[in-house]
């Protein structure tokens, strides 16, 4: 709108009160048009995102319009959804939740008895995020649910709160937001009342919280950012790093999550070569994790040469491989005699097949591969992240602090070569009686899959956005969610 002063007023008046409009402007007036998002991903995911409730564009629609029992905020850290209240008995294996009164999208309210029934198809669909335990749910009253465990784990509410486990009835969510198609892209209007006929409150929430949502390629996205055509991006991984100077874009420009998971290589071929332990150490050994990191262009990425970034329910530091603290040289050195003898003995090794996905960061990733591994006399083949391969790239940000996620990830029911006998700690581990008979037996498996090196590890996983000045709300979370309902902050 432009301000025009009305005919009569002194010229003084009329310049005085443009220089107080200029001075507002340059002090940061508020925008309260709607927030613009590119997730970086597919618009099947978009669309769909229960399906795609494992991809950030999946995990990002379905926090903002479908709510688990718990949540996260801005800082990663657990708050009440669904679930108004809760109790944890009996160690961490059993936990009681009191349901907000709320109501499905049609009307309906949301009772325990289909809220403890969505919850148990969740957890079947998702059973990597479990970690091999089986819940059990059950519904106590309308309001009161259970969820009892098979052994104690106080982390189980950062799993829950995860937006995998978000409830839908009918293809629809209890908010914060209520979607709707417009073309290419998603309007998201809050819920800030009772639903209409229309599907949204009676007092419309101003513009500001609104979110316009639509999925691009990386490249796409970050032209977009830099035209200043959108507020935020999310989705961004190690293989969209080297697109950020490429759009004109600076690392510096970047908001990381500071997350914990596994990004490394699961080591699943069954050739003779990969049987040998020495060769599967010898691989790990020869990676220069450093000169990864510089390619990369983030100098700051915490590497790392084991599976645990932390104690977690360990009474001791995690295990770390024998050569970890040994110059490149030596573990070179040590790498290249056990490739010699199993090739002295078996002849030259065979190709490698390493499954990566897309993008420029990933080209770097194999190609650092590839020199490393040459060193070694081993030649290695990229083929697709979904192709059978001997190496698979695991890149997943742990979903709650425990040890036995980490493990489990690196079990045989992954389906990557693993160390049996730690596979049989760990199901003792699941129904551990004591907390002192859990960590001993979490610590003996983690133990053998260090030593076993079916996995190489190479860091922590890399999360990334870019964000606008108006968004004063959004904050680096340790998880890698970020809800978009708390992307501004209320002007004071």
């Amino acid at each position: 709108m432009i301000w025009r002063p009305p005919a009569s007023a002194p010229l003084a008046r009329f310049a005085m009160a443009f220089a107080l409009l200029a001075a507002a402007s340059c002090t940061g007036s508020r925008d309260e048009s709607p927030v613009k998002v590119d997730l970086i991903g597919q618009t099947s995911e978009l669309l769909n995102p229960l399906r795609a409730s494992n991809t950030p564009t999946g995990k990002a629609m379905l926090s903002a319009t479908a709510q688990g029992l718990l949540s996260f905020d801005a800082r990663g850290e657990v708050m009440d959804a669904l679930a108004e209240s809760w109790i944890v008995e009996d160690g961490g294996q059993s936990y009681i939740f009191r349901l907000k009164r709320a109501t499905w999208a049609n009307g309906e309210p949301v009772k325990a008895d289909a809220v403890a029934l969505l919850l148990r198809d969740r957890f079947r669909a998702n059973p990597t995020w479990l970690a091999g335990l089986k819940p059990v749910v059950r519904a106590m009253t309308d309001r009161v649910i259970e969820i009892r465990l098979n052994t104690a784990l106080p982390a189980f509410l950062q799993l829950l709160a995860q937006p995998q486990f978000a409830l839908m009835s009918d293809d629809s969510g209890t908010g914060p937001y209520r979607a709707k198609r417009e073309g290419p892209h998603i309007e998201l209007t809050p819920l800030t009342g009772p639903a209409t006929s229309e599907g949204i409150s009676d007092n419309a929430p101003p513009s500001v919280d609104h979110r316009i949502v639509q999925t691009s390629s990386g490249a796409r996205a970050l032209v977009r950012f830099r035209e200043r055509q959108t507020d935020l991006v999310l989705g961004g991984r190690f293989q969209h790093l080297l697109l950020v100077p490429a759009a004109g874009l600076s690392t510096a420009d970047l908001r990381v999550d500071p997350v914990s998971g596994l990004f490394g290589f699961a080591l699943t071929g069954r050739s003779e070569f990969l049987a040998d332990g020495n060769v599967r150490d010898a691989l790990s050994r020869v990676i220069d994790r450093t000169a990864l990191a510089a390619t990369l262009g983030l100098s700051t990425w915490p590497t790392i040469d084991h599976p645990l970034p932390a104690s977690l329910e360990l009474d001791r530091a995690p295990t770390v491989p024998v050569w970890s603290d040994s110059p490149r040289e030596t573990r070179l050195a040590i790498a290249r005699q056990a490739v010699e003898r199993w090739r002295a003995n078996h002849g030259e090794p065979p190709l490698l097949r390493v499954a990566l996905p897309e993008g420029a960061g990933a080209t770097v990733l194999f190609r650092r591969l590839a020199r490393d591994f040459a060193e070694l006399g081993v030649r290695i083949d990229r083929v697709a992240k979904d192709e059978s391969a001997d190496l698979v790239l695991i890149d997943e940000v742990a979903p709650f602090d425990s040890a036995l996620w980490y493990l489990s990830r690196l079990d045989c029911a992954a389906k990557l070569l693993c160390d049996k006998h730690a596979s049989e700690l760990l199901a003792a581990a699941r129904e551990a009686d004591s907390a002192a008979e859990q960590t001993r037996l979490l610590g003996e498996a983690e133990r053998r899959i260090v030593e076993y090196a079916g996995y190489i590890p190479l860091g922590q996983p890399i999360r990334w956005a870019l964000t606008s000045r108006r968004l004063t709300g959004f904050q680096p979370s340790p998880r890698g969610i970020h809800p978009l309902n708390k992307l501004t902050l209320a002007p004071k």
